[in-house]
């Protein structure tokens, strides 16, 4: 946690973590969460890293611990569905979840504006519509513990969500696939056409 140690004893009292999940599939929506630390004196929660390196167990275990512990723990997910992505495309409808995220987050928890920084994985930050201070951090789901809370979160979101897709359109594997192209998921839209749930702006989807 020494990046948010450093902005702490740079007087940031609130240290935001934002991530996606769900940025390069071709069906499905995108996932953003942004999470942060209610007390300064939390201990780390055990085995938490960038939500691709951890088993599907322990990925749910860490969700777990961190939503239902809301004295320790702000968090929130904002969804976009592929129709909205389609109506703009995946950066921008990335960028704005984010600054939903963030935004929503603060006025929820009635954090202080002056007194929070905020994390974004990744190499650009959305333009807030409060005077916060937000910067990228690439690689920060690996790096920078409060992105990597976000990043499980958004991770185990998605998840759930793609098993729901499975259910309604099973010929497709989403439950496999998790919306991305893969050889499988590309022939299967080739042989089935495209369900409601795919983006049609995707590369594999354009023309269809």
């Amino acid at each position: 946690m020494e990046p948010e140690n450093q902005l702490r004893r740079r007087g940031f009292s609130s240290i935001l973590g934002s991530d996606e999940s769900g940025n390069g599939c071709v069906a499905g929506p995108i996932v953003v969460s942004t999470c942060a630390m209610l007390r300064e004196s939390l201990d780390p929660i055990d085995g938490v890293d960038d939500s691709k390196k951890l088993s599907p167990d322990e990925r749910r275990r860490i969700f777990n611990e961190i939503t239902t512990n809301k004295l320790d723990y702000a968090w929130n997910v904002v969804v976009v569905e592929s129709g909205i992505i389609d109506e703009t495309d995946v950066p921008t409808a990335t960028k704005e979840a984010l600054k939903q995220s963030i935004e929503d987050l603060v006025e929820e928890f009635e954090l202080p504006v002056a007194e929070t920084y905020s994390i974004v994985d990744g190499h650009k930050t959305p333009k807030l519509s409060i005077p916060m201070k937000c910067r990228p951090w690439v690689k920060g789901d690996a790096q920078v513990y409060t992105i990597a809370l976000a990043s499980i979160i958004a991770k185990c979101t998605h998840d759930n969500l793609v098993l729901q897709m499975h259910e309604r359109y099973p010929q497709y594997g989403f439950k496999d696939n998790k919306g991305y192209p893969t050889r499988d998921h590309v022939a299967a839209i080739h042989k089935h056409g495209p369900c409601p749930l795919h983006r049609m702006t995707a590369k594999p989807l354009k023309g269809r």
